[in-house]
Parts: C-alpha cells; sequence; structure tokens
C-alpha cells in the first residue's frame, strides 16, 4: 500500500511539474490561477483534473472543447511516478527525500527546455549549492560518493569545458553552438557526479542529443536546435541509477 501511495503522490507532483512548465516561461501565476484548456483555455473543472486518471477516462481528449490533451501531461505523470516508486525501492530516510527533490528539479529542467529551449538558471544554481551542502556534510548521501573537492574541481572543470566549447563553436560557425543555461546546467550536475561521471554524463548526454537530432530534425537543417539541456538531465537519471545498482 505503501508502494502505490507514493506512486500516487509522485504523479499528483508529476501533474502540478507539468502546470509549472507550462505557466513559467509565461510567466504566469502557479498558484492562485486554476487549471484551463491549453486548447480553449477554459477553466478545468476538478473531476477531470485528477492525475492519472482523467486522461485515461477522458481517452486523451479535452472535456470542453474535444481538443487532442498534450501527451506530455500524462507522460510527466507518470514517469514522475515511476521515479518515486523505484526511488522508495533503492533510497530511504533523508536519502530519498534529497534524490526526489533533485529529480523534481530535473524533470522541470528537462521539459522546459524540450518545449521552450530555456534553461531557468535558478533550478542549476540550486542544483550547485545543494551538491556542495550534500558532499560537506552528507556525502554519504549522494549516490556518486563524491568529496567536495571533487565537487569544485569539477564544477571548474565542466563549465570551463562548455564555457570553450560554446566561445570556439561561435568563432567558427559564427552562431552559438551552447546557451549559457547549458554552462551553469553542467556545472550543477557535475557538483554531484565528479569528474569520473562527469565524463559518463558528457559521453551519455551526447548520444541522446545525437539520436534526438536524427529522430526529429528529418529535413537534416544545419542549424536545427537540440534541447541539449533535456539530454544532460536525462543522462544525469541514468547515471544516478547506475551509479546506486553498482
Amino acid at each position: 500500500m505503501l508502494y502505490l501511495f507514493i506512486f500516487y503522490l509522485g504523479a499528483i507532483i508529476g501533474s502540478f511539474l507539468y502546470v509549472c512548465i507550462l505557466r513559467l516561461p509565461k510567466n504566469e501565476d502557479l498558484v492562485f490561477k486554476k487549471s484551463y484548456c491549453e486548447s480553449c483555455k477554459k477553466e478545468i473543472e476538478w473531476f477531470y483534473n485528477v492525475p492519472l486518471f482523467s486522461y485515461l477516462i477522458l481517452r486523451g481528449s479535452s472535456s470542453c472543447c474535444n481538443k487532442k490533451i498534450n501527451t506530455e501531461y500524462f507522460i510527466l505523470e507518470l514517469l514522475t511516478g515511476l521515479l518515486f516508486f523505484v526511488n522508495l525501492i533503492l533510497f530511504e530516510d533523508f536519502q530519498l527525500l534529497m534524490i526526489n527533490i533533485i529529480q523534481i528539479i530535473l524533470l522541470l529542467i528537462i521539459f522546459i527546455d524540450y518545449k521552450n529551449r530555456i534553461i531557468f538558471d535558478i533550478f542549476s544554481y540550486s542544483l550547485i549549492l545543494i551538491g556542495l551542502v550534500v558532499n560537506y556534510f552528507f556525502s554519504y548521501i549522494n549516490p556518486f560518493n563524491i568529496s567536495v573537492l571533487d565537487s569544485l574541481i569539477t564544477i571548474v572543470i565542466s563549465s570551463s569545458f562548455f564555457g570553450l566549447l560554446k566561445f570556439f563553436y561561435k568563432k567558427i560557425k559564427k552562431v552559438d553552438g551552447l546557451g549559457a543555461g547549458d554552462i551553469i546546467l553542467i556545472a550543477g550536475l557535475t557538483a554531484w557526479t565528479g569528474f569520473r561521471f562527469f565524463l559518463y554524463l558528457l559521453i551519455l548526454s551526447s548520444v541522446t542529443g545525437i539520436v534526438y537530432y536524427y529522430l526529429f530534425n528529418k529535413k537534416r537543417k544545419e542549424n536545427f536546435e537540440i534541447p541539449f539541456g533535456s539530454s544532460l538531465g536525462f543522462s544525469f537519471i541514468i547515471l544516478l541509477y547506475v551509479a546506486t545498482i553498482f
């Protein structure tokens, strides 16, 4: 029963995260403004706003205008629920709480960057701050198990590396290959991974970005934008479980 409760709690949080993903880029109120249909903007009744179940009962179409509900809504609810469920199996106590918080931040980064090509710096700076505090006082709850010195050094190395990539790419191609948000994000992620897993993070996120490029850039546009922040966030979650299990 506890596992079912935690799974659905994750789905409820995922539902709120999707509201944040829609509204933060538009600077809309997150708390007092009621949920509304993305298509016709009509306010959604509470009984049509139940995580997971509403989407299934409505068969993916809104009750007000019968337009298709974005499947990302259901995917995020399900994904957050599954992450909370798996985390309950793998972690406990303060570590469980910390991993859930980190993944909530990462899901916001992943989906906002995917939809809008925006990475809010506050999320990345939060990862840096929390990572440094955890590695200094409670390093045992970091699945990557690194020292605060390793964390600090890797922050400098990773952000400098991405900064140089951004500089030389623009110098050669005359366009930005990386955003400033990517540089701060890699610092936030490597505050947790340390140098060893930074290399794995770099490889996995690059592969993920390449796969995305070939799947979605069917016209092979040269300046096609890859949501690299999404690739980094996704790759970090995978590596977090790898570090925990192995």
